[in-house]
């Protein structure tokens, strides 16, 4: 008898339990952290912006990290209830991983939930150990190559408290290859593979196209990889023990899963005069410095700008423009889907 096969349209497709990283990510309570684009792997797919990859810099959700107190200002903005960490490969600078794993853990409490994405290639003993000691909850190996495996082995014989899974892009021509791994992850006792539609970017499309993958007209991903997730979910409910396959569409994580943390925080940081919109934004009525608009700052309406006063959308005044704003300090890179309403417009009320 085959295990429960659950499709969920574009939100997910599963067999198992829902990693628990998985499950915060879902509902917009998570934050990113990008510790750094460092990373010694070449992954011809690779779809981190060249702007971060191969460069040591921080990021958190997606906004410059000048010190530990944005990252940790990010968690209340948002009212995170755990966090990625993610890179490059967070490995390369590990003391700076534990650090922040353990500042996190120190300050929102050990519910607050931290997985880390790794190649493995500096996942010794002594590190694992140090990861866990910092309260990681969750590891994601992404196999790139056979010697990945010797590192979950490793993993799974060092680690007691933290749960131990796989992620992987899922390539349309890969399928058996994959099925393979899966059943092989299986039987070493792994408890989750997550498969990522493959996502097309500034940094993988060339290489992608030359190796004659074909991309689906308006998006970012590459044609056949969500048929053949859902073809080996449903293949691993007849063929695997216990072990979660559990596919995640580009779709959902791009524009639903962002747009609820867009939410989530406008609605935690949006001021008393600010409106926040249904797709995450925030909006104001910007207009002249005229005795009215003043005296309805003055009454709590709004306040003072530069050279302009911001008021509450829901008010009518001669010339006003409607102003649109991401409710963060930065709107550098987000998906594509959500650039043109992150930038700010005006337009007459």
């Amino acid at each position: 008898m085959g295990r429960t096969v659950d499709i969920v349209g574009d939100v997910y497709a599963i067999v198992g339990n829902m990693p628990w990283g998985c499950r915060f990510c879902l509902r917009g309570s998570k934050i990113v952290v990008f510790v750094t684009g460092l990373c010694d792997d070449k992954c011809f797919y690779c779809p981190v912006s060249p702007e971060k990859l191969y460069h040591d810099v921080i990021r958190v959700d997606e906004e410059p990290v000048q010190s530990l107190e944005d990252i940790l200002d990010e968690v209340y903005a948002i009212g995170a209830e755990g966090a990625g960490i993610t890179g490059g490969d967070p490995l390369v600078k590990v003391d700076r991983t534990v650090g922040i794993i353990k500042i996190l853990k120190e300050i929102f409490g050990d519910d607050f939930h931290i997985h880390l994405y790794t190649s493995g290639r500096y996942a010794s003993s002594a590190v694992l150990r140090a990861l866990e000691s910092a309260g990681l909850d969750e590891i994601r190996f992404h196999v790139i190559g056979d010697w990945v495996l010797q590192r979950i082995r490793l993993a799974l014989e060092v680690l007691r408290d933290v749960d131990v899974g796989v992620e992987i892009p899922i390539f349309p021509d890969r399928i058996e290859e994959t099925k393979r791994l899966i059943k092989k992850l299986d039987e070493m006792g792994v408890s989750f593979i997550n498969l990522n539609e493959l996502e097309a970017s500034e940094n993988n499309m060339r290489v992608l196209l030359m190796r004659g993958y074909k991309i689906v007209p308006g998006t970012p991903v590459v044609k056949g990889s969500r048929e053949a997730a859902i073809e080996i979910v449903q293949w691993a409910s007849k063929n695997t023990k216990k072990i979660t396959v559990h596919f995640c569409p580009a779709g959902y994580k791009d524009r639903v899963q962002m747009r609820i943390r867009l939410i989530r925080k406008a609605l935690r940081t949006a001021k008393p005069y600010e409106k926040v919109a249904a797709d995450g934004m925030v909006v104001v009525l910007e207009v002249e410095p005229t005795d009215q608009a003043k005296q309805l700052a003055r009454e709590g309406y709004g306040e003072p700008g530069d050279n302009r006063i911001l008021l509450h959308p829901d008010l009518h005044l001669p010339g006003a423009q409607v102003r649109r704003r991401y409710p963060a300090r930065l709107a550098t890179g987000l998906p594509l889907e959500l650039q043109g309403i992150a930038e700010n417009s005006d337009n007459a009320a």
